[in-house]
């Protein structure tokens, strides 16, 4: 990621993070937000924090279970710091596109052959889409006629988030279990693109869709000879999902809030999550907020605007400052050449 990237986006959400406070502050009075913040639990409000060093705890052990797999001297140390940089790099690009590229590259600072890292990485990304397409699904069953009777104007953005993640899913298991059909299609799509002018040097495109589909389709032949490491992960990933949902509902315990029930509450955070997956910007900048306002306001009533500072700072800047000095301490440490490795089932990607 360029240095002038990366600067621009650090600005964009540290200058969101000023909006959202003059607007806590303009919209509310602040001798109320003094009260509110004196009158939550210290307990609760710690254990929020507690939540995330949780999540961020169980990012690593499933970078590290499935990084192990394909690079036995591995330390869990070493992966508990990229799953780190990983999330300071989720947050600060659109999309969230800046995580696995940057963590693929610590790995191999670490000693990591490139092949490894990538079957490592892709086999986390594709068992994480699956658990939160699932979870997801779940929940959309189960609350659907919650979103239709409380929020309807949300509830076109919600079907699209689960379209969208469904979609990417589908797509991964479409490749993995029809690959030559799979192959066709999006050779058909960037041909159409290149007739249609969209897109220029057609049969680099194509080469290049080529070798992607080729390596992932031999990283899901390697993940899919492993059912204990996926069991492992898949069940990882469900509690950090449900930790993460839980965070809103901790906040509101911490305001002394009742009346509204624990399935609820990480309901509308799963869905403030399906909105965020297809909103171009760093953190999903003003779509997080506004929609967890939007859910949130006849729960929280008048505590809506100062939770979502909380929640906000919890799991995005908070993400970014910790993620940061990780950054700054591996940075330190210099780099050295990764080793040559073939991958068990695999053949070396990194050639």
């Amino acid at each position: 990621m360029r240095k002038k990237s990366k600067r621009l986006n650090l600005i964009i959400c540290g200058a969101a993070f000023v909006i959202m406070i003059v607007f806590l502050f303009f919209v509310d009075d602040p001798k109320e937000i003094w009260k509110a913040i004196c009158s939550a639990s210290p307990l609760y409000m710690l254990l929020t924090a507690v939540c995330m060093l949780i999540y961020w705890f169980l990012e690593g052990v499933i970078l590290h279970l499935v990084t192990k797999e394909v690079h036995s001297e591995q330390t869990f140390k070493n992966s508990l710091s990229i799953s780190m940089i990983g999330q300071y790099f989720n947050c600060i690009t659109p999309f969230a596109s800046g995580g696995q590229p940057i963590q693929a590259y610590y790995l191999m600072k670490f000693g990591v052959p490139l092949g490894s890292a990538l079957t490592a990485l892709l086999s986390k990304f594709i068992v994480y889409q699956a658990m939160l397409t699932i979870y997801s699904a779940i929940i959309l069953i189960f609350k659907l006629r919650y979103v239709v009777e409380t929020n309807p104007l949300m509830m076109p953005l919600v079907v699209i988030g689960f379209i969208i993640n469904t979609a990417v899913i589908a797509a991964l298991l479409m490749l993995a279990f029809f690959r030559k059909p799979t192959v066709k299609i999006a050779h058909f799509a960037i041909r159409l693109l290149g007739k249609l002018r969209i897109i220029k040097n057609v049969d680099a495109k194509l080469k290049f869709v080529d070798d992607e589909m080729e390596m992932y389709y031999k990283n899901f032949q390697f993940i899919k000879k492993r059912p204990a490491l996926i069991f492992k992960m898949c069940l990882f990933t469900l509690i950090q999902l449900t930790i993460y949902f839980s965070i809103s509902f901790i906040i509101y315990l911490a305001f002394g809030l009742s009346g509204t029930d624990y399935i609820t509450v990480i309901s509308c955070q799963a869905f403030i999550l399906m909105i965020s997956a297809f909103v171009p910007l760093p953190g999903a900048l003003g779509a997080a907020e506004g929609s967890y306002v939007l859910f949130f306001k006849g729960i929280f009533g008048s505590y809506v605007n100062l939770s979502t500072v909380i929640w906000r700072f919890l799991t995005f800047y908070m993400a970014i400052i910790v993620g940061m000095v990780f950054s700054v301490l591996v940075n330190k440490k210099g780099s050295f050449a990764p080793p040559e490795e073939n991958i068990p089932g695999i053949t070396s990607q990194e050639k």
